[in-house]
């Protein structure tokens, strides 16, 4: 064990408030309040935290050439307990304004996944391990 945790995953997003409320309700997370500001929402992912900044994160951080109006360049997979929660979660996702990019399908690795993009076009999987 290295003492290394992962503790949060951040999308920028120019709708802070629309891209949590999308995440939370596809999978029914809980936002931490302690976390709330102007520029920032994050829900609890079980003890990691989901961040959605504001892209004035950009110039905070000085990385302004990493800016990209097309969306994120990676993804995040969300862990679910069956084949039929991905499903059920996928037809949620879509419901609320998601597009399948690949999928429901089952993997040469053993998965049974379904690839999106949510409504600012990231890219997240939604996966149960067989």
């Amino acid at each position: 064990m290295t003492g290394v945790r992962f503790s949060i995953a951040s999308y920028i997003t120019d709708d802070i408030v629309g891209l949590s409320d999308f995440y939370a309700a596809v999978f029914d997370l809980e936002e931490v309040l302690d976390l709330r500001s102007d520029i920032f929402r994050g829900l609890d992912v079980d003890g990691v935290t989901l961040g959605f900044s504001a892209t004035v994160v950009y110039e905070m951080l000085e990385i302004e050439e990493w800016a990209d109006p097309k969306g994120t360049a990676q993804y995040l997979t969300f862990e679910t307990e069956s084949s039929e929660e991905v499903d059920s979660r996928t037809e949620k996702a879509v419901g609320l304004g998601a597009r399948i990019l690949h999928g429901p399908y089952e993997t040469y690795y053993g998965a049974y996944q379904c690839v999106l993009a949510d409504p600012e076009h990231n890219v997240f999987r939604i996966n149960h391990f067989l």
